[in-house]
């Protein structure tokens, strides 16, 4: 018998077939990200049993390596996932947006192009109470102690794209998260709130009573420490991006509480959480991939002064 057909057989069908496979799997781009925030509960147990995972990447950024980017799937759509807003690559005595920048830098070279989040927050409202969720449409900074800019900040351009806060977080997602958050779990007791305005403050702190007053007269209906600034940076970058916000706690002086009670609010939130976020992972592919320049930008050309003339073309990071 001659084995030599045989071998060439075998070496064209490892041609034809395995080696694109294999070459179709290196080249798998992922371009959604989870930005772990409190909602979550342990950064280290996200998606503990119901994801498979897959390692992961780092970035070098302009303020220092960037936090690790955890490669992960659920139901064959892959992802990445940050660990509490990248914080272990705090560095004693810096300013904390180090730590945002760093983070949105790296998913941003890494092609990220949709992003999830959430926060456990105090309630500003008196009628939003513990483990409720929060699918917020907009939000306030009164802060200056991280960089506004990230573009600037980071030396990234965007040129000849209009981001604008009309709209800071992304209908398709929005919509997505409180589909799957109506789908309540059996015996969780929280409400879903489809709209709340975040309001972020200095952070590092809890809000005085007298801030959390002055909160309410401007607004603001939830409060925490991060979220806002992912909401800037995100939409600067045209990164589709909607946080699932809960309350494990009334705000200060709305009524008292105990950090144990923060504690038990914030392991029942995460149950319903993260399965919320999974399934719309899991539908982002089909769901939410049609242009959406209101998160991404609207490409324009010209300027202010001369709307005639001609705009530099549109470089990398432009998602239209």
């Amino acid at each position: 018998m001659n084995i030599y057909p045989i071998r060439l057989l075998c070496f064209l069908f490892f041609l034809g077939v395995c080696l694109p496979a294999l070459n179709s799997a290196e080249e798998e781009k992922i371009f959604i990200a989870v930005v772990g925030g409190t909602s979550f509960g342990a950064p280290e147990k996200f998606g503990e049993g119901l994801v498979e995972e897959e390692g992961f990447i780092q970035v070098e950024t302009p303020v220092g390596l960037g936090p690790k980017l955890y490669k992960m799937r659920y139901k064959g759509v892959p992802f990445y996932y940050v660990r509490m807003y990248g914080f272990e690559t705090k560095v004693p005595g810096e300013n904390d947006g180090n730590v945002h920048v760093r983070t949105w830098y790296s998913l941003y070279k890494a092609g990220v192009t949709h992003a999830l989040g959430g926060a456990s927050s105090g309630a500003i409202r008196t009628d939003w109470d513990y483990d409720d969720l929060v699918i917020i449409d907009d939000f306030m900074i009164m802060e200056n102690q991280r960089p506004q800019n990230i573009l600037d900040f980071a030396g990234i351009e965007r040129p000849g794209v209009f981001a604008s806060f009309a709209h800071p977080f992304s209908p398709s997602l929005r919509g997505l998260l409180i589909d799957e958050a109506r789908k309540a779990q059996p015996g969780y007791t929280g409400e879903l709130w489809d709209r709340g305005v975040f309001f972020q403050n200095n952070p590092g702190r809890f809000e005085t009573a007298a801030e959390i007053r002055a909160m309410r007269i401007l607004g603001g209906e939830i409060t925490s420490l991060h979220t806002g600034t992912c909401t800037e940076y995100a939409r600067q970058l045209g990164i589709r991006w909607a946080s699932i916000c809960s309350i494990a706690n009334p705000a200060v002086g709305v009524r008292p509480f105990s950090f144990e009670e923060m504690q038990s609010s914030v392991q029942r939130i995460a149950a319903q959480a993260i399965p919320i976020v999974l399934e719309t992972i899991a539908r982002i592919p089909e769901e939410a991939m049609g242009p959406e320049p209101i998160s991404t930008g609207e490409v324009f050309t010209g300027s202010y002064a001369d709307p005639d003339a001609k705009s530099s073309k549109i470089v990398e990071g432009d998602r239209n």
